[in-house]
């Protein structure tokens, strides 16, 4: 004989009672043991389906607390909702007085495109909350996010997750990594709160505090615990700020406040109160206070190095001309520069690592000890290596002043000016030792205009040599002392002495003195005085640029016309200026003496 099976009648009670669980259906049910009535239970077996309001419940078997207003359900545990969420687990135990469900082993909940997993989940039903604290996993259609401990709640899509947080981006192809992090599948925003890492296999993103759009690819990122925000470009160079923009799709990020872009290969640090970089195009500048820093590699590590080349403008910026691989430096607006060796300003400068010459535009001036180059539209100068200076060119007008002491300045100007230079290197009785460049060679062509102070055996001054010509070079010993100077075709001057010579005779007609305006430590290139914006401001021309090539030897001439004249400095001071016209018959020569000196 088969045992009665109990089939209730299912009373037409309020399914929507505020807390209240219904039994709706199971093929079976018995009393569970005796007991404390509140602790009393019944046994449901095959088919169950609950009720809770809009929430249904299905499983295998359960014991229902009838009066305690609870379940343990065991087996294909299955809840759903009218707003299409739906929960999945092994085994499920329900409060309704706190109405909070225990999800236990294989647990998922799923509403629209979004799932929350994990081996044991606490859901919350009046505020639609999911909770898991062993370990879980969400996944929305851009995004997989996995934490120790997570809260995500299904009506306004926001998430908390805590403890090895991660978000992987299989689209994009890059994990954030963090200890805390808010994120909301509506919008596909992550938050990020603390110490977070963004890879990817072309960069990296290091902030503790920003948004991340995953579905626009556009973060916002913040200086938190005075820690600013990095970004590690795919071609090497860094990105930090006390705020920054990156765009993922557009390969580039801006950035504000104590702005730092670092070119470690090419040795090259650019600051500003404003950024810029692009990973495609390798374009980088800096405005709002910009400095340039080029540093040689060995020293990379130093802070502030003898050898270190400080450039500031209105704007820098870093990039590559077309498809070469070499960089390119520009200062715009007012630039001025300074190393241990060189200084100067113009109005714009560009500096080619391909050629290793820095270009100076819109009256340029270049220092080198007591030394001033200057022009009104050009300067190119040649650095050798990192340290050294090898020539300067003023390829349309030039003026070479070097400062003797009190009011003697050794002056040349013409057309055309190639200087050339040594680094001296002179080592000390104590180990020490100091560097230093020197001028060996100046060329002149076109208008050549020179006065010189030779300088006496007892090393005063009693005479300045003023002339004129077409052309003229000039060799330098040590301790810059004149060693040779060469003028021709046509040469004039005069030796004037010092008792006799009035001040207009100590300068020449081009005469400019600009040491007010020279930075004369690293940082005072950052101040751009009013006196530099007029100069600078001045409209300047670049005349029809000459050649080097002495005359006589171009080619194509049938007649060669040779013409030469030289004038000689020895170290008493005595000057000879000596003119020689060759036609391949006649010769004749013109001497002028130095008064007091001896005839050659």
């Amino acid at each position: 004989m088969h045992p009665h099976v109990y089939r209730p009648e299912i009373p037409q009670a309020n399914r929507f009672q505020p807390n209240k669980v219904f039994l709706e259906r199971a093929d079976s049910m018995m009393s569970g043991p005796n007991g404390a009535v509140e602790s009393s239970y019944i046994v449901l077996k095959g088919n169950i389906e609950f009720t809770r309001g809009d929430m249904h419940l299905y499983c295998d078997s359960a014991h229902y607390y009838d009066r305690a207003n609870s379940i343990d359900a065991y087996g294909n545990v299955r809840m759903e909702r009218a707003d299409h969420l739906s929960g999945r687990s092994d085994n499920l135990h329900y409060d309704g007085n706190r109405e909070v469900v225990n999800l236990v082993g294989n647990v998922s909940i799923t509403k629209d495109d979004k799932t929350l997993t994990s081996s044991a989940i606490d859901y919350y039903v009046t505020t639609n909350t999911g909770k898991y604290s062993t370990g879980g996993r969400l996944e929305d259609p851009k995004n997989v996010l996995t934490s120790i401990v997570g809260t995500y709640n299904f009506n306004t899509d926001q998430a908390v997750f805590t403890q090895d947080v991660q978000l992987v981006n299989s689209r994009d192809n890059y994990v954030m990594n963090t200890h805390r992090m808010n994120y909301n599948t509506r919008n596909n925003v992550a938050t990020l709160v603390t110490h977070t890492v963004i890879t990817s296999k072309d960069n990296k993103i290091v902030t503790n505090s920003g948004n991340y759009n995953t579905v626009s690819e556009e973060a916002t990122l913040y200086k938190k615990n005075g820690r600013q925000p990095k970004l590690f470009a795919k071609d090497n160079r860094t990105l930090e700020g006390d705020k920054i923009h990156y765009s993922r799709h557009k390969s580039e990020g801006t950035a504000e406040g104590n702005v730092r872009v670092n070119d470690p290969k090419h040795n090259v640090i650019l600051t500003g109160g404003y950024g810029y970089h692009n990973e495609h195009t390798h374009v980088s500048y800096a405005t709002r206070q910009a400095l340039a820093r080029v540093y040689s590699k060995e020293n990379k590590r130093k802070n502030v190095k003898p050898d270190t080349l400080f450039f500031h403008g209105d704007t820098i910026t870093t990039f590559y001309e077309q498809k070469d691989t070499k960089r390119v430096l520009t200062a715009t607006n007012g630039a001025r520069f300074f190393r241990t060796d060189i200084q100067g300003l113009c109005g714009y400068l560009k500096f080619s690592e391909k050629d290793s010459i820095l270009h100076l535009y819109n009256h340029p001036v270049v220092w080198s000890d007591a030394r001033q180059i200057s022009s009104d539209n050009e300067i190119d100068v040649h650095m050798k290596d990192s340290t050294t200076v090898d020539w300067a060119l003023m390829p349309n007008k030039g003026l070479i002043v070097e400062h003797l002491g009190e009011i003697y300045y050794n002056q040349l100007s013409g057309k055309k000016i190639k200087a050339f230079f040594e680094k001296i290197t002179e080592y000390n009785d104590d180990g020490s030792d100091s560097t230093y460049t020197q001028l060996r060679r100046a060329e002149v062509i076109g208008n050549v205009k020179a006065l010189f102070f030779p300088q006496e055996n007892d090393s005063t001054y009693n005479k300045c040599i003023k002339s004129e010509s077409g052309y003229l070079t000039i060799d330098m010993k040590e301790r810059q002392q004149v060693e040779k100077i060469k003028m021709w075709p046509e040469v004039s001057g005069k030796v004037i002495p010092l008792y006799l010579a009035k001040n207009s005779d100590l300068l020449l007609d081009d005469y400019q003195w600009f040491d007010n305006l020279r930075p004369k430590a690293p940082y005072d290139v950052m101040t751009i005085s009013p006196e530099m914006r007029a100069m600078i401001s001045q409209p300047y021309v670049i005349e029809d640029s000459v050649s080097i090539t002495e005359p006589e030897k171009k080619s194509g001439r049938k007649k060669a016309v040779a013409v030469e004249a030289q004038a000689t400095l020895d170290t008493q001071g005595t000057a000879a200026t000596q003119a020689k016209v060759d036609k391949g018959v006649n010769r004749k020569k013109a001497i002028m003496k130095n008064t007091g000196g001896d005839k050659k």
